[in-house]
């Protein structure tokens, strides 16, 4: 595995970094739309970001890498298994960093709804 670029030793861009690291903070701001000339260091900035995140927890073998301290927005899978009385084993993982391509619309990032099936199972 080739190591990373530290972001500390970024030059410049403070602005973005300062963003980044904002975000870290309060996740609640929602993300961050880099926009910049080629070269100016916007995909090396993230990446040199996710060595300064901390591990998270999360429950082991859930596809959706749920929050085992946040069981109120735990996915079906989970919830299934809390319901059945099945103890769930905790993990620690990093933070992962998922590329995506420039042309990525959010209907293929999480799928959109069946028109066809929805029109056909419609209730009066």
């Amino acid at each position: 595995m080739q190591p990373g670029y530290p972001f500390s030793a970024l030059v410049g861009q403070e602005l973005m970094k300062r963003s980044l690291l904002l975000n870290v903070i309060d996740p609640t701001i929602g993300g961050v739309l880099i926009k910049g000339e080629r070269g100016t260091a916007k995909s090396t900035g993230v990446r040199a970001l996710i060595d300064l995140l901390p591990t998270i927890r999360v429950v082991e073998n859930c596809p959706f890498q749920c929050d085992p301290d946040e069981p109120a927005s735990h996915c079906p899978y989970c919830l299934e298994r809390s319901r059945s009385g099945q103890q769930s084993s905790v993990r620690e993982r990093k933070i992962k960093l998922v590329n995506l391509p420039i042309c990525t619309t959010e209907d293929r990032l999480i799928g959109t709804i069946d028109i066809e099936k929805a029109l056909k199972s419609v209730q009066k």
